[in-house]
């Protein structure tokens, strides 16, 4: 299949409706099902990565892990190894910069052929994190968090992408954003951090605009998460801050954090023939943070 490079994404001419992914006859249940469907995932040994990677191998789905280290360096790692044992899927891991094009496409080269089912999902967990107040916060930090959390997305998606419109094959993406890309972090400076996720929030829409009904192409959905605090070992050291946590707990309406296990069911609804009809959008799961 072959795509125009010079299609307005809302000329009628280009455009046309795809066959749902949908199926008003499988029970419910099976709508978070990712049976004989290939998933990546990115950042794949942090916090949230190895817990969305549990999830996706217990929902039927292979799973091909990317994140920098060389080799897995999670201290979790072996529950997602005996998680595709146990379930009997394909689990393969494959050391990658997501800022770097040439290694995203060596690394897919690399992948593409072991896959026992086709590409069909990507989560794009890779990201990075730096406080600082602005005045003093070095550009070459700012750079490297925008080139991690915006253009490595941009990259691995546009990948997958080209993967799935080469098969034609139909699919979904989800990209981990944040409540930060709303609002500001109280007692925190993260100018960077929350302009890159803003900057996610726009990509998921503008990427979602083209993929959703463009002529040539498969039918790709793009949507995004946006969890609010999570309690991590990433999280700890900003909550010894005198005052953090209970300023953390009060912003949002369940007075807690999250942990990393509340947003696999909202992954495997988007990624899942469940969120059939949903693109574009932002998942927001910050417990009423945003909403006061």
């Amino acid at each position: 299949m072959t795509t125009r490079s010079d299609c307005n994404v809302h000329g009628l001419e280009f455009r046309e409706a795809k066959p749902s992914q949908g199926d008003p006859a499988r029970p419910v249940a099976d709508l978070f099902r990712l049976d004989n469907r290939t998933i990546i995932i990115t950042g794949a040994t942090g916090f949230l990565g190895t817990t969305l990677a549990i999830a996706i191998l217990e929902s039927g789905g292979d799973v091909v892990c990317l994140d920098l280290a060389p080799v897995p360096n999670s201290p979790d790692w072996h529950k997602v190894e005996a998680a595709a044992q146990s379930h009997a899927r394909q689990l393969t891991y494959y050391p990658l910069d997501v800022t770097d094009e040439s290694n995203v496409e060596k690394t897919f080269t690399q992948f593409i052929p072991t896959l026992r089912y086709p590409l069909k999902g990507l989560v794009a967990c890779a990201g990075l994190s730096r406080n600082g107040p602005a005045t003093e916060f070095p550009v070459s930090s700012f750079r490297r968090m925008l080139d991690t959390n915006v253009t490595g997305t941009f990259l691995i998606a546009q990948a997958a992408a080209r993967e799935m419109l080469r098969t034609n094959t139909t699919g979904s993406m989800v990209f981990v954003a944040s409540m930060s890309g709303y609002v500001s972090n109280k007692g925190v400076d993260t100018a960077g951090y929350n302009a890159s996720k803003a900057a996610v929030h726009q990509l998921t829409r503008s990427l979602a605009a083209e993929w959703g009904s463009r002529v040539g192409m498969p039918l790709i959905r793009v949507n995004s998460l946006s969890p609010g605090y999570i309690r991590t070992a990433a999280t700890a050291e900003a909550l010894q801050k005198p005052g953090m946590e209970s300023q953390w707990v009060g912003d949002n309406m369940l007075f807690r954090l999250s942990t990393a296990d509340e947003f696999r069911a909202p992954v495997l609804f988007m990624l899942g023939d469940g969120s059939s009809f949903m693109t574009g959008a932002d998942l927001r799961v910050d417990g009423g943070h945003c909403a006061w």
